[in-house]
C-alpha cells in the first residue's frame, strides 16, 4: 500500500507568479465574522509588504482564501510568509471565540505559474471568485477581495484582458463552499 505524505510538497526557491490556497481545519466557517474577514486581510496585506510578496489578487472567505502574487528574489519565503499570517490569524480567531489553542488552517497549496495564460487566467479567477462562491453578483461588491482595487488600479485594456478570461476550466484547488459574512 503506498503511503501518501499528509501535506503537499512546498518546493519553492524559483522567482516568479504564484497562487496560493489555504484552508481551515475541517473547512470550518472560522472567518465568518466580518472583523475577523478584516483581520484576516488586514495581515495578508501586510505580511505580503513584509516579506516582500508582490499581491496581484486576493480573494479571503470564512473557511479559505487565495492570493497570486510576484515573489521576491527567494520565493522559498513564501512558507515563513504563510506560516506567520496562520499564526497570527489563529491567534485571533481563537481570543474572539474563546477556544484557545484550536487548530484553525489545515494547509496551503501553491503552484508557480509559469505561463502568462495561466497566470492571467487565475488572475481574474481569484479577483471573480466571490461571484463564484455565490456571495455576490458582481466581485467588487465583496469587501474581502481585489476586484476593486484591479479595476481602480489597472490600466483598462489590462483589466479587459484578464477579466475576458474564462474560468470554469481554471484548476484551482477550491472544494470549500464559504458562508455570507456575519451582519
Amino acid at each position: 500500500m503506498q503511503k501518501w505524505p499528509h501535506a503537499p510538497a512546498h518546493v519553492l526557491g524559483e522567482a516568479g507568479a504564484y497562487i496560493v490556497t489555504a484552508g481551515t481545519e475541517k473547512k470550518a466557517h472560522v472567518f465568518r465574522a466580518r472583523e475577523s474577514l478584516d483581520f484576516l486581510q488586514d495581515q495578508l496585506l501586510a505580511l505580503a509588504e513584509q516579506y516582500g510578496w508582490h499581491l496581484q489578487a486576493w480573494a479571503i472567505f470564512s473557511n479559505h482564501y487565495h492570493f497570486v502574487a510576484l515573489s521576491p528574489p527567494d520565493a522559498a519565503s513564501l512558507s515563513r510568509f504563510v506560516r506567520h499570517l496562520h499564526s497570527n490569524t489563529a491567534r485571533f480567531a481563537n481570543a474572539a471565540a474563546g477556544t484557545q489553542g484550536r487548530k484553525v488552517w489545515f494547509q496551503y497549496w501553491d503552484t508557480h505559474l509559469t505561463h502568462e495564460r495561466s497566470y492571467l487566467a487565475r488572475l481574474a479567477y481569484v479577483h471573480t471568485n466571490a461571484v463564484k462562491h455565490g456571495l455576490t453578483a458582481r466581485a467588487n461588491d465583496y469587501p474581502w477581495c481585489s476586484a476593486n482595487w484591479f479595476e481602480q488600479s489597472a490600466p483598462r485594456s489590462f483589466l479587459d484582458s484578464v477579466l475576458a478570461f474564462k474560468t470554469d476550466q481554471v484548476q484551482v484547488t477550491d472544494p470549500f463552499q464559504p458562508v455570507p459574512p456575519e451582519r
